[in-house]
């Protein structure tokens, strides 16, 4: 697993959530991303990125496509899931 490509996919992700986004304890949490990522748990930072659509629309297609670059980086079965969603992104 290489974790530095790891990391510029999740980086690139979140720089793609726009600034007014709902922040909620069971979604997308910003505070707690930039904690998983300081502390290298890159899966939990993954999957607190994906709760973004808890209370949002998703950011677009180009935040899941850095997802699943993610996901397969870390052999992960949020590969499907994460393209479920992207082939339903308008």
């Amino acid at each position: 697993m290489n974790e530095q490509l790891i990391e510029v996919e999740l980086w690139a992700a979140y720089k793609l959530i726009p600034q007014d986004i709902i922040q909620t304890p069971d979604g997308y949490d910003e505070e707690y991303f930039l904690e998983c990522m300081a502390k290298g748990q890159l899966l939990f930072a993954m999957e607190e990125l994906d709760g973004v659509i808890v209370e949002n629309k998703g950011p677009g297609k180009q935040f899941w496509v850095h997802l699943i670059e993610a996901a397969k980086l870390m052999n992960h079965c949020h590969i499907e899931r994460y393209r479920s969603i992207l082939k339903s992104t308008t």
